[in-house]
């Protein structure tokens, strides 16, 4: 455990905070390793200015600490103390997790300074003062003053009430202030020292002098204004408003690298939730976007045609498995799967099974944050905040024989057991081929699949293969279904559909699936989304197959499996770690406890690897273009996360996908 110094001053405004960076960067300079903390900020919104100026001071360093709220805890808009800031916004000072963040700072670091609101007196709750603080956790203190008048009574009164608390006083430090007298400012720290020493306290008294602050850099200032606006209006995905998760501010990607604000690179090693598979700001992609847009950016789909979406038709249709070439383009991954179930349930309406309005799906699937897609996730997942509004659908069991296990028939009871029960009731069965991603990370056996195409065929399903997250060579074949052998029905594509560049999804049906809809009452397919076959994000999902089709990703996915497979294999032994799995271009290490948001964002900085675990599941899935360079700080990343000492287990499920 390090050393934790207590850095607070004779009253507001005496340079506590300009002392701290200072006395932090010569310890730095010394070979120490020390870091800052700010006790509570007020007047701020969204980030630390007094920590910012530490940072500067300190050479521009940053700490995985940082990002995590562990140096700045607590932070309050209204300039005041920081009990009245907290209470103006409905909060109260949280004592517990100033301490927890105080503690887990000094846990990594030899030395933390930590700085004080206010002096030594100003309330931090109704019934906490600044002092109290300092005593309950026996922080021993270094005291800041200056030559402003009435300092040397002031600096006498702390030093009084905190040898009455019994805390240590390890030096005082005199700051420069302007428009003191300079008879003043060289008197004030001699008479300090002679009347310490009258009461017999032997404790040293620095003068610093005049300190050059550096200012701040305009991207800098850039970056934390949208940063503040940004914590105090924008929601982002799973998080909070009132305590939102820290975050990056990213200027710019390219290739596998999404590059921060402050020049930082970070592999994209999630490649962006799973999209980027050419890599960020592809120029083929790019290009296509901007020569679509001097011609035209969007035109309504309802009435009108456009070549963009005619030649992605056509190109889908050629990729996608035989027969499926009936395409309704949607605006997200969650539309298309929406689309899908209403293709089913339409298909049996035409057919006059009019009581067949339920899908059968698989537990510990995903498949979206809209109200459909939901009902068909996992119903013990992250959705069940929702079970009231969501439509009921049947569930068969979580597929159990993984990838590359050994099958047993009755591994697919629990399917055939819901089929048997419901057979008048279901229209369709859905699931995730082979992969189930954001619920699960399960790679479970292809024999499903072949399960479930026979049972469509018997009891005249239709089949649904949601390839969203799977398709495009994620699992090694171009479809994952293809380990299977079998077609479905109906099939949902997105996320690597467009490289990532622009937002778009399609769903494929057979041809008995649409003429079967055609034929029946009222004949037209109910749905039209508003971007629907949007000309610029057709364009891009244009290049993009034809990026499929020219790279041998095939080739590529399968040395990025053996090099996961191979770097990952050492997490096995690790205390924290349950499983380790790997299938295509996706690596997954399974984990009793996730460990602490410090030690995610200190893995992070320290290997320049942007990781994005949720549940019990530290992953990868990486842009299909990573050479083994980067899939190998991909893995080193993953291991040095999955090596860190479990946090505490959260009170409810943190998902994050």
């Amino acid at each position: 455990m390090g050393e934790i110094l207590f850095v607070t001053g004779i009253g507001t405004g005496v340079g506590k905070s300009v002392v701290t960076g200072e006395l932090a960067r010569r310890l730095r300079e010394a070979g120490r390793d020390v870091i800052t903390v700010k006790l509570v900020q007020t007047g701020n919104v969204g980030r630390s200015e007094d920590l910012e100026l530490h940072r500067r001071m300190m050479g521009g360093v940053r700490f995985p600490e940082d990002d995590a709220g562990l140096t700045a805890p607590q932070i309050f808009a209204f300039p005041a103390s920081a009990e009245l800031a907290a209470r103006l916004e409905g909060r109260r000072v949280d004592l517990r997790r100033i301490v927890r963040s105080v503690n887990a700072c000094a846990r990594r670091h030899e030395i933390v300074l930590v700085e004080s609101a206010g002096g030594l007196f100003v309330p931090l709750t109704a019934k906490t003062l600044a002092i109290d603080l300092a005593a309950k956790e026996r922080w021993p203190v270094v005291l800041v003053t200056n030559g402003l008048l009435g300092s040397v009574n002031q600096t006498l009164a702390a030093v009084d009430a905190l040898r009455r608390r019994g805390l240590a006083i390890r030096r005082i430090v005199y700051d420069w202030a302007p428009d003191v007298d300079p008879v003043i400012d060289a008197d004030t720290p001699r008479t300090l020292v002679r009347v310490l020493r009258q009461w017999g306290i032997d404790v040293p008294v620095e003068t610093l002098g005049r300190i050059d602050v550096p200012a701040e850099e305009p991207a800098v200032r850039k970056a934390e204004a949208l940063r503040r606006y940004d914590r105090r209006r924008i929601w982002h995905p799973y998080a909070s408003l009132k305590d939102p998760p820290p975050v990056r501010v990213a200027a710019s990607a390219s290739g596998t690298d999404v590059v921060l604000a402050d020049g930082r690179r970070l592999v994209d090693a999630v490649s962006s939730w799973w999209c980027v598979a050419h890599g960020h700001n592809h120029p083929a992609i790019a290009e296509a976007i901007r020569r679509q847009s001097r011609e035209m950016c969007h035109v309504m789909f309802g009435g009108f045609t456009h070549a963009p979406a005619v030649e992605l038709a056509e190109r889908l249709a050629a990729a996608a498995p035989r027969g499926l070439d009936r395409v309704f383009f949607a605006d997200s991954g969650s539309i298309a799967v929406e689309v899908a179930v209403k293709m089913a349930l339409q298909y049996q309406h035409a057919r006059g099974r009019f009581r067949r309005t339920k899908m059968l799906a698989l537990k510990g699937g995903y498949h979206g944050d809209t109200a459909c897609a939901m009902a068909l996730s996992d119903p013990d997942g992250m959705h069940t905040l929702f079970a009231g509004m969501m439509p009921r659908h049947f569930f068969a069991d979580k597929p159990s024989v993984p990838f590359g296990g050994r099958w047993s028939n009755g591994a697919g009871d629990s399917i055939r057991e819901a089929v048997r029960r419901h057979r008048d009731e279901i229209a369709g069965i859905v699931c995730e081929p082979v992969m189930q991603a954001a619920n699960a990370m399960n790679f479970y056996h292809p024999n499903y699949l072949r399960l479930m195409r026979e049972l469509a065929d018997e009891n005249d399903f239709v089949l649904v293969f949601d390839e969203i997250a799977a398709g495009f060579y994620r699992t090694g074949p171009r479809w994952a279904a293809e380990a299977a052998g079998v077609r479905p029905d109906v099939m949902t594509v997105g996320k690597a559909l467009t490289g990532g560049h622009i937002t778009l999804a399609a769903t494929l049906a057979s041809a008995k699936v649409a003429d079967t809809i055609s034929n029946g009452r009222p004949g037209a397919f109910m749905h039209g989304p508003t971007y629907m076959a949007n000309p610029l994000a057709c364009a891009a999902g244009v290049a993009s197959l034809d990026l499929f089709v020219r790279s041998d990703y095939a080739s590529r996915v399968k040395r990025i499996e053996g090099e996961l497979r191979t770097g990952l294999a050492p997490a096995r032994s690790l205390p924290n770690v349950c499983d380790v799995r790997v299938l295509g271009a996706v690596g997954v290490i399974e984990v009793r406890s996730m460990p602490t948001r410090a030690d995610i964002d200190r893995v992070i900085d320290a290997h320049g690897v942007w990781l994005r675990p949720f549940a019990n599941f530290i992953y990868s899935m990486p842009p299909l273009v990573s050479d083994t360079a980067t899939v190998g700080r991909i893995v080193a990343a993953m291991l040095d996360l999955a090596s860190a000492p479990p946090g505490p287990a959260p009170a409810d499920p943190d998902f994050h996908e």
